[in-house]
């Protein structure tokens, strides 16, 4: 489009987004689609009748409206390149144009004000060749000032251009709104503003370092207005040199080494050190609720470069030490992210509702650092990440003593020898006596040996003993992992919606895990009759299924039954999965069908025959 013309100035003391306002589409930066649009009307002669510009704050809706304005109205137009020399020119930058006539809708909403600006639609462009009406936040006027103004902006004289401008266009009368010609600003990128930010500090001879860049485009929010603003406050601060130091010292911004701490606080579950952050935040004065923004957006980055396995180009305009925020991405895992994001978000509405900023961080801090404080369903599933190995990403950084959900005890390196299931016994070595003839069952001593090595090593009973310890381990691991998980399992069914079923599991508690049948066994007290036979509903016990399949990772179908109120679940030995010598004969009669022989060989069947 050429180099951009420079019109005149706006006097020295307005501020730096008065006097830095673009005067030409060349030199708008971002909403290409709004300026390819309304240069191809400028060209080609099809400038519409009315325009409803559509955007938040700080995006350059009254700004497009002025230079629509310039290049309809320069001597030479209508042109895209207005030469800032004419009088319509000059005048329209300094907003004192007969022709360009600004109207704020919010001061200005009654039918009245709308009937004053209706008569003087009629009169022609006093100089130049069209007349431009701007009104802002055109949502403000009132339906009855819209009614008296809807047929002036349907058939408007000639050479008239309405333009509406709006951050709430809902508010708009869908009848307006048909007749116009909509255009949406997007909110600009962090690039884009700090490319406004460094053109406007050069332009005025400001030596900005780019730490200072990055925040002042941070803090912005995606309005080029607020950015300038910030930036004229900061002059007056610090001069014409800023520097990073400057901006987080007036702004109270967080500093990313802050930022960094204590997400690594957050990554390690390291309270003491994520309260730490808080008290060196304190001591420097800094906002809480602000800090709590930028760790948000901070969380959010890593959410992304964690997510796309590289830090994006975008990201480059507030990262200092983009390696660093890559590593730290892969060293935390999802869930802890999404978790941290969710407790600082309820916490900064917390501090604009007037809880203590601190008191708020400090508690949601508590909160990302140690799950068990929080008993919410999200925190359940950050606990269940951290017992996953999670923050290692997964089944590939646990450690080889960590287990993964469902799986088996006997799998471990250091544990117990494996147990092989009922149903994979070598047949050569059962491990249940064999009977005699006579139907009694024989002593483990008279069983012939049909391996030579069998004669020094252990006998079928001994063998099926240590496999009983060891199966009775991985029994006692998963079923304590039930039991912990429980918890969340009941929430499960709470928020999917079932939560007249989840409160008949107040006083229920799983019993044992039957891997075979995938079976969990629930016992429900002798009181709660009631609640056991409701539960035991076909539908019910779907809906328990899919909440264990969500949760501990298998669908196991749930058993009900009575137990007494005073009966608790075994606590796992503590002598690394060894078992008293009646435990063990128990289990070996429950598990493998066995009976216990006393005395001597034979006995037992001599005093059967007797």
């Amino acid at each position: 489009m050429g180099a951009p013309v420079r019109l005149a100035p706006v006097a020295d003391s307005a501020s730096l987004y008065r006097r830095h306002r673009p005067q030409s589409f060349g030199e708008v930066v971002g909403q290409e689609h709004v300026v390819r649009t309304l240069s191809n009307a400028v060209t080609q002669g099809r400038v519409h009748h009315a325009y409803l510009f559509v955007g938040s704050r700080g995006t350059g809706k009254t700004s497009m409206a002025k230079i629509l304005a310039r290049s309809l109205n320069c001597a030479n137009g209508p042109t895209l390149e207005p030469c800032g020399e004419c009088e319509s020119c000059r005048t329209i930058a300094a907003g004192t144009s007969l022709d360009v006539i600004e109207m704020d809708a919010a001061s200005n909403r009654s039918v009245d004000d709308v009937r004053e600006l209706r008569d003087r639609v009629a009169y022609a462009p006093a100089e130049g060749h069209w007349k431009v009406y701007i009104l802002d936040e055109a949502h403000m006027l009132t339906k009855e000032a819209w009614n008296a103004f809807l047929k002036t902006l349907e058939e408007p004289p000639p050479n008239t251009v309405f333009v509406l401008a709006t951050t709430e266009p809902q508010k708009v009368m869908a009848t307006i709104v048909d007749r116009t010609q909509r255009f949406d600003f997007q909110r600009p990128s962090l690039e884009q503003i700090a490319e406004v930010v460094r053109r406007v500090s050069a332009a005025e001879g400001i030596e900005a370092e780019d730490g200072a860049v990055a925040l002042i485009a941070r803090s912005a929010q995606g309005s080029f207005r607020d950015a300038l603003g910030t930036l004229d406050q900061l002059v007056s601060y610090g001069g014409d040199r800023l520097t990073t130091d400057d901006v987080v010292e007036m702004l109270g911004a967080a500093d990313a080494e802050l930022l960094f701490e204590t997400t690594d606080a957050i990554g390690a579950g390291d309270a003491a050190a994520a309260l730490r952050a808080v008290e060196s935040l304190a001591r420097s004065g800094r906002d809480p609720g602000q800090f709590a923004r930028d760790l948000i957006a901070h969380l959010r980055q890593l959410l992304v470069a964690r997510a796309t396995g590289e830090v994006p180009e975008s990201f480059t305009v507030t990262v200092a030490q983009p390696e660093r925020l890559a590593g730290q991405a892969q060293a935390i895992g999802e869930a802890k992210l999404m978790g941290a994001i969710d407790a600082l978000s309820t916490a900064a509405a917390n501090m604009r509702e007037g809880d203590d900023p601190r008191l708020s961080l400090e508690v949601a801090l508590l909160k990302v650092t140690r799950p068990a404080l929080d008993a919410s369903h999200e925190a359940l599933l950050r606990r269940i990440e951290v017992l996953e190995g999670g923050t290692g990403g997964g089944a590939a950084a646990r450690s080889p003593g960590e287990s993964s959900p469902g799986a088996r005890a006997d799998a471990r390196p250091d544990g117990p020898p494996p147990a092989a299931d009922i149903g994979d016994r070598p047949a050569e070595d059962p491990p249940t006596p064999e009977p005699r003839s006579g139907g009694a069952p024989s002593s483990p001593s008279s069983k012939p040996k049909t391996k030579p090595e069998a004669a020094s090593g252990p006998g079928p009973v001994a063998r099926a003993g240590e496999a009983a310890t060891a199966a009775v381990a991985s029994v006692e691991l998963e079923i304590e992992r039930v039991v912990e998980l429980w918890p969340a399992v009941v929430d499960h069914v709470r928020s999917s919606g079932s939560e007249m079923l989840s409160t008949l599991f107040a006083g229920a508690r799983p019993l044992a895990v039957d891997r075979e049948r995938s079976v969990l066994k629930v016992g429900f007290p002798t009181s709660a009759k009631f609640n056991k036979r409701k539960a035991e509903a076909a539908a019910n016990v779907e809906r328990i299924t899919e909440s264990l399949r969500a949760i501990v990772g298998e669908g196991l179908r749930p058993q009900y039954s009575l137990i007494d109120p005073e009966e608790v679940h075994p606590e796992p030995s503590s002598a690394g999965g060894e078992m008293a010598e009646e435990e063990l004969i128990e289990m070996l009669k429950t598990n493998f069908d066995a009976r216990e022989v006393t005395g001597e060989p034979g006995a037992e069947a001599r005093e059967e025959a007797g």
